[in-house]
């Protein structure tokens, strides 16, 4: 008798994984494992819902487990935990979370699509109520119910990436008091300092008041309310905290079934989605990826890779060949009235890889400021482009944008020619559109592109 592909997992990677492979081969039986009491939602649009601007929790959810077992023939079992993975017996032992029952599953090939979970730092009181992480939708109705509950007025973040950026604005459409604390210099991280000054400008008079230089020590319980202890500072009272102190990968099933792990202690795949076991495949943020840059594995959880991935071992599954090439790590936020852009590259990833240079002596940069559009367009922005690049070859390594307009189509651009190996010369003389509502007749990117070949 032939056994079933089972999947651990029914969120992007997982059901675009089992999707794929019936859509291929409709007669092969698939059945997916979720822990949760959803699948197929989109988690970046968590803060949107939270804000209001998204009218309903059930707006998110692309596929419901009646959708996918009705319309897909997919074997949706929500509320199921795999506790391990039995590669010598190709089984998975499953609780269920609603009756408590343990039984073993028998697979023919397995994927792991178990995603990651939110960081809490390893400091007392982050399990206070009114603490709250938000990665899954169900924590997302958890933040809901407790404002529409308690009504909170004061919220503190702990964390200036995305998450946290997207809370601060999302809080602030509350009409909360927001605070935000970062423990590194500079919020948004993963930009170099000088692309995120003016967001810091916007973020004050936005009323989000942001300390960086925080270390929070831990959070306590005063009266009603919670208090924020952290080493440079009084004792900052909230009536709401919001975990954003970064993402892990669940990699723990993976680690006790022996597969390979990378250095970033997500788990390790060839080009095929293939772990160390060729019965088992892992795609989605509990993977790492190989950087068409920095040529070595990385791990970057974004919904794109989620999804491209599940999608190859969908074909791979079916029995054709397919390949993940990897990632550039393209990503963009909002926050507030200004969108961040970044792929490839900063300017310190490329000094700091030894890739360029032993001291990233061969690692060249350019900053310029330009209008969106025509300059005499009405409601013509600034935009603020750097671009990074090889300065022996002029091939372009990275780019990142902030502005209030045109920036999220742009950042493709770059993305597009980074994976084309394009140089500065190239992105320069691309043939780009031009009319005065949309763009200047020389591209903000171009602009940059040509200053940098000036020296």
């Amino acid at each position: 008798m032939n056994q079933p592909i089972v999947i651990i997992g029914g969120d992007a990677a997982g059901m675009t994984a089992a999707s794929k492979l019936k859509r291929a081969t409709p007669a092969t039986e698939v059945i997916v494992f979720d822990r949760g009491q959803d699948i197929s939602y989109s988690a970046c649009g968590l803060p949107y819902w939270l804000a209001g601007v998204v009218e309903s929790d059930r707006r998110l959810i692309v596929l419901t487990p009646e959708m996918a077992r009705e319309s897909r023939g997919i074997d949706v079992r929500i509320q199921h935990e795999v506790l391990a993975i039995n590669r010598s017996a190709k089984t998975v032992s499953v609780r269920s979370l609603v009756t408590g029952k343990l039984f073993e599953q028998p697979y023919a090939k397995l994927v792991i699509a178990t995603g990651a979970r939110a960081t809490r730092p390893p400091i007392p009181g982050t399990d206070l109520p009114g603490v709250f992480t938000l990665r899954t939708l169900q924590e997302a109705r958890q933040i809901f119910d407790y404002m529409a509950d308690q009504l909170p007025q004061r919220a503190i973040i702990i964390g200036g990436g995305y998450i946290g950026m997207e809370m601060a604005e999302t809080l602030r459409d509350r009409h909360l008091a927001v605070t935000l604390l970062q423990k590194s210099p500079q919020i948004m991280t993963s930009f170099d300092h000088e692309m995120v000054e003016a967001v810091m400008t916007h973020l004050a008079e936005q009323q989000v008041q942001v300390r960086t230089n925080t270390q929070v020590t831990a959070i306590e319980t005063s009266g009603d309310q919670l208090q924020v202890i952290t080493a440079e500072t009084p004792a900052l009272a909230t009536d709401m905290v919001i975990m954003a102190a970064g993402v892990r990968p669940n990699s723990e099933l993976a680690v006790a079934a022996g597969l390979r792990i990378g250095a970033t202690q997500a788990i390790w795949v060839n080009e095929q989605m293939q772990t160390s076991d060729p019965d088992i495949y892992a795609a989605g943020d509990c993977v790492e990826h190989y950087h068409r840059v920095l040529e070595k594995n990385v791990w970057i959880p974004l919904a794109t890779s989620a999804i491209k991935g599940g999608r190859v071992v969908g074909e791979n599954l079916s029995g054709t060949f397919a390949t993940f090439p990897g990632i550039l790590g393209t990503t963009v936020v909002k926050v507030f009235d200004y969108t961040l852009a970044v792929t490839g590259l900063t300017e310190k990833q490329a000094k700091a890889s030894g890739n360029f240079g032993a001291l990233g002596e061969d690692v060249g940069s350019t900053v310029i400021s330009h209008d969106d559009k025509v300059g005499y367009w009405p409601g013509a922005q600034p935009i603020k482009v750097k671009l990074i690049f090889e300065k022996s070859s002029g091939r372009v390594l990275g780019g990142q944008l902030v502005g209030k307009a045109g920036v999220n189509k742009r950042i493709d651009i770059v993305a597009t020619a980074i994976t084309a190996r394009m140089t500065l010369s190239d992105l320069s003389m691309l043939d780009l559109s031009y009319a005065p509502p949309y763009s200047p007749t020389w591209d903000p990117i171009q602009v940059c592109a040509n200053v940098a070949l000036r020296g």
